[in-house]
């Protein structure tokens, strides 16, 4: 529970909906262009719909409980863009700001 809202006191949880249609693993809570936080529960790839921007990527293991950053996103055009845990497979979590 602490690994949750410590989620929820950074992100505009207000804001955020359930959105099953933007990421292929259907559990994603969105503020769309803003915010995107997406539950992979296998550790398989999967695919997050983006408007074009600049994101900042963080990820977290739910079995570990480790978190990492990756580089700055650049996403060009609007779409669909992979994403792949850098965890074990396992259940992992990715944070999508905008910056």
């Amino acid at each position: 529970m602490g690994d949750t809202r410590r989620y929820a006191e950074r992100m505009g949880l207000i804001d955020m909906q359930p959105r099953r249609d933007l990421a292929s693993t259907g559990y994603a809570l969105v503020n769309p262009g803003s915010e995107y936080l997406v539950l992979q529960p296998d550790g398989d790839r999967f695919t997050v719909d983006l408007p074009a921007g600049t994101y900042q990527v963080e990820w977290f293991d739910v079995t570990t409980r480790e978190t990492t950053s990756s580089d700055a996103l650049n996403v060009e055009q609007e779409g669909a863009v992979e994403f792949s845990s850098p965890f074990p497979p396992g259940p992992a979590v990715i944070y999508i700001s905008r910056t």
